[in-house]
């Protein structure tokens, strides 16, 4: 059976009936968590540095609950003592200050950085978020760390497309990295980073900002390159203060760790119309959804203004996957789009509400969609047919929305031949094919009806549009 896609359908295998996540333990469980809170955690930094040599990507403390990780995607308790409510508070104190625990208790949540020594010259670094729940016992704590390795994986390491490659590099304008927690957008920006540090033609002067900062990348040695990296809330107190900084410093990319709110969106917006090259996260699920959801972040005063700003700077726009891989770890399929002069001024063109359409039919021509990455990393055998499978079902919802193809037109152009039927001649038949061929050409190229209308009105009246008709001005002399 073949799917939308004209691939064969493979159906997944039905996996065997598995038990509740097993206790696989940690062999030293029964130090103590924390001796000397900011000084001294035995317990926490034995697991952490056994967690890591595992390859687990997410550890998590919760009140009442046994430690849990999850090493390539699949969960695992590794204590059978539950946490008490002293135990997490002692860990909270320790990984955020005194006040840790307290700043839970009044409703507020905590994202740092943390870092454990191994030995004179390595460190291991986790980002982490604290964050009060409820539990059974009223007041509970959620405390998630998720490593981060000490430099990311190259480019090549990380299967990045050669389209990807070729317009990675900007001179100005955003390039966007949309996708899921821990889908690795950090990274694949990261690793973009250490390319450009290590040309030896690159004379970049990159600036980050990030929320925490991830990868330590002023250990790179470069040529003739610098970065400074600046955490958030720590250094500066919000995004949107460390962009507006950015433009004092002359940088020929900035780097935001991610774009979460209006005013740091429109800061961003604002700083790639300035000149420098914007590289910046989003949380969404496909390259569609990415352009939606920058035109819904723009403040409501400033959207009008600010949406042609960012048809003029949007150069590449990715969204990534992990999926699992054929060695049992996770590889990544991307979908993309690269926003060259004439996709952009079909935006500027276009209404915003009809770039999320727009964005999809240039994916093939400009771009790789999902279905082609999927087909991509099949054959590289990268992914098995099973995953290849699973990956092609979670697409096709996506594709349900489509307009029902007649041969190359769009079926709602056909409509006017309808009128054929109901009442039938020469005359009819005419406009009713005249009518299908320009209903046709639009949504070949993207357009509506009323951005059709704007068009023209550009063309007769220019571009801006006067708030009063010159017919009702009064004439004072």
């Amino acid at each position: 059976m073949m799917d939308i896609f004209g691939d064969t359908l493979v159906a997944p295998a039905t996996p065997a009936a598995e038990p509740s996540p097993a206790y696989e333990g940690w062999p030293e469980e029964g130090l103590k968590w924390v001796a000397v809170p900011r000084k001294s955690a035995p317990g926490l930094d034995a697991l952490l540095r056994w967690a890591f040599e595992l390859g687990a990507s997410r550890v998590a403390f919760s009140t009442g609950k046994p430690v849990m990780l999850r090493v390539h995607g699949r969960n695992r308790f590794v204590t059978r003592h539950a946490l008490n409510e002293g135990e997490i508070a002692d860990v909270a104190n320790h990984l955020y200050g005194s006040d840790g625990i307290a700043r839970l208790q009044n409703g507020a949540d905590f994202d740092v950085a943390y870092e454990i020594a191994v030995d004179r010259t390595t460190r291991l670094r986790f980002r982490l978020n604290a964050t009060p729940t409820r539990t059974s016992r009223h007041f509970g704590v959620n405390i998630v760390l998720r490593p981060i390795a000490d430099m990311p994986a190259s480019l090549a390491e990380q299967h990045v497309e050669a389209g990807i490659l070729e317009a990675c590099r900007p001179q100005n304008g955003i390039v966007l990295v949309g996708g899921s927690v821990g889908s690795g957008k950090s990274t694949l920006i990261a690793g973009m980073t250490v390319a450009k540090l290590l040309d030896p033609n690159g004379h970049y002067n990159i600036v980050e900002g990030a929320s925490p900062v991830e990868f330590l990348l002023e250990q790179i040695r470069s040529p003739c390159s610098s970065i400074d990296q600046t955490e958030i809330p720590r250094d500066l107190p919000t995004f949107e203060a460390f962009i507006r900084g950015c433009w004092r410093r002359e940088p020929t990319d900035i780097i935001v760790g991610e774009c979460r709110d209006g005013p740091t969106m429109a800061a961003s917006v604002n700083a790639a119309m300035a000149g420098s090259a914007l590289f910046t996260t989003i949380h969404v699920n496909s390259v569609k959804l990415t352009v939606q959801r920058v035109v819904s972040l723009l403040p409501a005063d400033e959207r009008a203004n600010l949406v042609n700003a960012l048809a003029q700077s949007l150069r590449l726009v990715i969204n990534q996957r992990l999926v699992p891989s054929t060695d049992g770890k996770r590889t990544a399929l991307r979908e993309f789009l690269v926003f060259d002069a004439a996709l952009r001024r079909q935006m500027l063109q276009a209404d915003p509400s009809d770039w999320p359409d727009l964005a999809h039919r240039a994916l093939d021509g400009q771009g790789q969609s999902y279905p082609a990455a999927i087909r991509a990393a099949l054959e590289q055998g990268r992914i098995t047919e099973q995953t290849a499978a699973v990956a092609r079902r979670a697409e096709m919802w996506r594709y349900t929305a489509r307009p029902v193809q007649f041969a190359i037109l769009d079926a709602r152009a056909c409509l006017p031949l309808l009128a054929v039927v109901v009442y039938w001649s020469w005359t009819t038949l005419y406009i009713a094919v005249g009518g299908t061929l320009f209903f046709g050409a639009i949504s070949y190229f993207g357009l509506t009806v009323p951005a059709i209308g704007r068009l023209l009105r550009r063309k007769l009246v220019g571009p801006v549009r006067p708030a009063v008709p010159a017919w009702r001005r009064r004439r004072l002399a």
